[in-house]
């Protein structure tokens, strides 16, 4: 079995040059089994846009954020060397046996499963929970904008500040793996190091 770390970067580091920042230091410092996640960003928040305008169903915005998910790991895919798509776990394990960092494209996966309601309350926080769940992970490491204003560990804490989102819980409590919520580059990276030990 992998010692696999799930990264979950957020879509908000996306929206200065975090992201790049991030993406290309991990590529310097070659973290093995590594499995990164992408939030969803700005593309998600068109999603919800598009949702309030046009009356999508619940169903039809879960899958269109599942593919601004999509279009966010394209994005991050193409800041760092090394980094490649993957779909679901032969293709993680392709990725790793080549030496490269997956990126997550969740649609497959999360619309195959009876797991995941169709609901805002379903971000990509607990998706990149899910997914940890499925690989077995070791550890789960959520990279944020904001500063935190509580504890990274505490999940009741993190809900209630609207940090994570209101399924989060669900998907972490009683799991075998490891997990916080840490905020920017540097927090990440020194998360990442504390993993290997």
């Amino acid at each position: 079995m992998r010692p696999v770390t799930v990264l979950k970067v957020g879509g908000s580091l996306a929206r200065s040059d975090a992201a790049a920042r991030l993406l290309r230091a991990l590529a310097e410092r070659r973290i093995s089994d590594l499995l990164i996640v992408p939030g969803g960003g700005e593309f998600a928040d068109s999603v919800r846009t598009a949702q309030a305008r046009q009356a999508l169903s619940d169903g039809a915005a879960h899958h269109m954020a599942l593919l601004a998910m999509h279009m966010l790991a394209i994005a991050l895919a193409d800041l760092a060397p090394a980094c490649v798509l993957a779909e679901g776990p032969e293709q993680f394990d392709a990725a790793w046996r080549s030496g490269n960092t997956p990126v997550w494209l969740p649609a497959s996966m999360v619309l195959a499963s009876a797991d995941i309601p169709a609901s805002w309350d379903v971000t990509s926080d607990s998706l990149a929970a899910w997914l940890a769940g499925q690989v077995d992970a070791k550890h789960l490491v959520l990279v944020k904008s904001g500063t935190l204003s509580v504890d990274g560990r505490d999940v009741r804490a993190l809900t209630d500040a609207a940090i994570v989102d209101p399924c989060f819980a669900r998907f972490v409590e009683g799991r075998r793996f490891e997990w916080q919520v840490v905020s920017g580059v540097e927090a990440a990276l020194q998360a990442l190091s504390n993993t290997g030990e």
